[in-house]
């Protein structure tokens, strides 16, 4: 873990809450006590939905310097929302505000953590390192949680005291943020050095096409991402007949392998940008989300599930950890609130793609999903083919002005 800092451990919660707890715990807690698909995908776009805060938090957090106080607040977030579902009753109005209260804590984690990196790194090396580390702490948060719910799955300790499992791990990751916090964040000078570099470069400035073109696709990949990560579970017990206690194990397992993976990802990028990354990432989707739609309704092995979500986690965790550092080349808005428009986009992806998904399971059951995923990742690698022609357009006329 080159460059880690303690503050990392933040990004622990999001596979705490947003990767574990949702996918193996909140999900299945709705079906089980309204049986109502329709719920779920409500409570789902409302977590995503909250991404439509995200410019409004990374604009505050830059206009008043107040980063770490909002990081600290995210978590505390975290913590008030699984309270809240421990006591929950079967009212929709209680989902609904777990699902505000998650969303809104998780996009606060995902615009100001990178954040703290990017502002901090003073080369594409640094960058690549920092972000490396952040999202290995990530999956690390999904490993323990991973074993210790499978753990609890075992020892038929019900979903109701499995939250407090989620809790008391994120009032330590609260704890040990609140005494190593992250650095702060000079916006004013960020600004400065980026203006200056730009200026020194005749029509360096950044082009608004491909920055759209960029967010449009990171908003249909949501599609596949979400879908087959946060439902991925409830998926494949549904339609494969797999435990979901077998899934929290292989979610475990395929975050311990997702450690190591990063680590190349992030050397990959040192060497050359986050782009080609990024691009592979976005390939994997198209075959793992091939292969659910091709296997659905068949008869397969267990084991095979599981395993394209294993694969799909490494894709996610490198096309996550890449992201940020994308959006920073291509935005020209400040720090954070770059990370918020990108949050935006991600969250609003997450959030249409999982009500489509809670209607489609109404109407059509669930190995529908995987056809909506399907058409996600299509979407989105036409964007990105239109990203890369107007990029190449971009240079070849820059040159030709020079």
């Amino acid at each position: 873990m080159n460059g880690f800092r303690l503050w990392h451990f933040a990004q622990a919660s999001l596979g705490i809450v947003q990767w574990v707890g949702i996918a193996i715990l909140l999900n299945p807690i709705i079906i089980e006590r309204t049986s109502s698909g329709a719920l779920l995908g409500q409570v789902m776009a409302l977590i995503g939905g909250a991404g439509l805060l995200a410019p409004l938090i990374g604009g505050v957090a830059d206009k008043y310097a107040c980063h770490r106080i909002m990081q600290r607040m995210a978590l505390f977030i975290h913590i008030i929302a699984l309270l809240i579902l421990y006591f929950a009753e079967t009212t929709m109005p209680i989902y609904w505000t777990v699902g505000i209260l998650i969303g809104i804590g998780s996009v606060s984690l995902l615009v100001l953590n990178p954040t703290f990196v990017l502002a901090s790194s003073q080369n594409q090396e640094q960058e690549g390192r920092g972000l490396t580390s952040l999202f290995q702490c990530q999956f690390f948060g999904i490993i323990v949680t991973g074993v210790l719910v499978a753990i609890a799955e075992n020892f038929a300790v019900s979903s109701d005291n499995q939250l407090l499992i989620l809790l008391a791990l994120v009032v330590c990751v609260l704890v040990v943020v609140s005494i190593a916090p992250p650095p702060s964040v000079n916006v004013s000078e960020i600004t400065s050095e980026t203006e200056t570099n730009e200026n020194t470069i005749q029509g360096a400035p950044k082009k608004f096409l491909p920055w759209v073109l960029f967010l449009l696709a990171v908003f249909f990949s949501m599609f596949l991402s979400s879908n087959l990560m946060e439902l991925g579970p409830l998926l494949i017990k549904e339609v494969y007949h797999v435990e979901i206690g077998n899934s929290a194990l292989g979610m475990a397992a395929s975050a311990f392998i997702s450690i190591f993976m990063l680590e190349s990802a992030g050397r990959w990028m040192q060497k050359s940008g986050p782009f080609n990354v990024w691009f592979t990432a976005q390939i994997v989707y198209l075959v793992i989300g091939s292969l659910f739609w091709f296997t659905a309704g068949k008869d397969v092995h267990s084991l095979i599930p599981i395993a394209l979500l294993v694969v799909l986690m490494q894709a996610m965790s490198w096309n996550d950890m890449i992201i940020p550092a994308i959006a920073g080349r291509l935005s020209p808005a400040s720090p954070a609130l770059t990370q918020g428009l990108l949050m935006l986009c991600m969250a609003g992806g997450f959030g249409v793609g999982a009500m489509l998904a809670g209607m489609s399971i109404d109407q059509f059951g669930y190995a529908s999903v995987f056809t909506l995923s399907l058409f996600g990742i299509v979407v989105a690698l036409a964007c990105i083919v239109l990203l890369t022609l107007s990029s190449k357009s971009s240079v070849m006329k820059t040159s030709m002005a020079q």
